[in-house]
């Protein structure tokens, strides 16, 4: 009996053996380490967001990036006759402006970062009789900040900021001493005094902005960005931001990619209006965009903006343009 059960053991041990080779042949199953988050830049379920000059993304990255800006347009100027000297009305005249901004923006935690820019723009009056009537005006901006930004779920993330920027602004306004000395000497000639003041303007500004944005992307191919600011400045001119106001963005951008591989296209629609607060607010400015860009290289947004900006000049007249911008931004994560 004891030679039946021996055998028996033996014949069920080698039964086991392929079974036992089997287990030992699979690969060992990877340890669960702990799943940590990807560091998501400007990407959100897919979706890579365009960038814009004319609103706020709420997403925290490392990048720098480049504007320039270059168009022309019409002011509502007073029409001046200079012998006799006499302003006959107004009337629509040309100028010409520019612009040139530079950004670095650093992450330095995962949904904290930091920003400085600097920024200048220009417009020069063209045309007939346009130097004197709409006069030429230089606005350098530099601007340090900090955003907070923070992902709800795969779809929408947001953050809140807080920038200070400070700048001055040189504005020769001949149509403005000019009228400003024939109302004066026509009132009273015999006190006809001419202010040179009224003609070369140097004025600085310190204006705080708090913000508070949010990005929802609903689809790969398609993002929305809402931005609200509230702007307090100080006053810089006649028709510069003197006080309280409120700046509105809203962008929805399309992207090609991830329908069809070989289009690296993007496109993006931008709307901004700032209101003041108040009787003697920021001066009322709306700039519409569309933007068209590069879309191959994740890091890399390179795109031409066409922006139409309706606002008021340095001078206090009403002015329309039209500008084209090339937007370069490159992004480290």
């Amino acid at each position: 009996m004891r030679t039946l059960a021996s055998i028996s053991a033996t014949a069920a041990l080698l039964w086991s053996l392929p079974a036992f080779a089997q287990e030992a042949a699979k690969p060992a199953a990877p340890s669960q380490a702990p799943a940590q988050e990807r560091n998501l830049g400007r990407e959100m379920s897919g979706h890579f967001f365009l960038p814009s000059h004319l609103i706020e993304d709420p997403f925290s990255y490392t990048a720098f990036g480049m504007t320039f800006g270059l168009g022309s347009g019409n002011a509502l100027a007073p029409d001046l006759q200079l012998v006799p000297p006499e302003i006959l009305g107004t009337k629509w005249v040309g100028y010409t402006g520019l612009g040139v901004g530079f950004l670095m923006n650093v992450r330095f935690l995962e949904y904290l970062s930091a920003r400085a820019a600097i920024s200048t723009n220009a417009y020069l009056g063209t045309g007939n009789g346009a130097v004197l009537t709409v006069g030429s005006s230089a606005r350098v901006t530099g601007d340090v900040g900090v955003k907070g930004s923070l992902p709800v779920g795969k779809h929408f993330r947001f953050a809140a900021s807080l920038d200070v920027s400070y700048g001055p602004v040189y504005s020769l306004l001949i149509a403005e001493g000019l009228v400003d000395a024939i109302r004066s000497c026509s009132a009273d000639p015999a006190a006809c005094r001419i202010d040179l003041g009224n003609f070369l303007q140097q004025q600085d500004t310190v204006t705080w902005t708090g913000g508070v944005a949010g990005a929802w992307a609903p689809l790969p191919y398609l993002g929305v960005i809402l931005d609200l600011q509230f702007i307090a400045p100080t006053k810089t001119g006649k028709a510069s931001i003197s006080q309280n106001g409120l700046t509105f963005a809203g962008m929805v951008d399309f992207d090609a990619r991830p329908l069809l591989a070989w289009l690296p296209v993007g496109m993006n629609l931008t709307y901004s209006i700032t209101s003041p607060i108040g009787g003697n607010g920021v001066t009322t400015t709306q700039d519409m965009g569309v933007g068209f860009y590069y879309t191959g290289v994740p890091n890399l947004a390179l795109g031409l903006e066409l922006d139409w900006k309706f606002n008021r000049l340095e001078s206090n007249q009403a002015g329309e343009s039209t500008l084209a911008w090339i937007n370069f931004r490159y992004y480290w994560n």
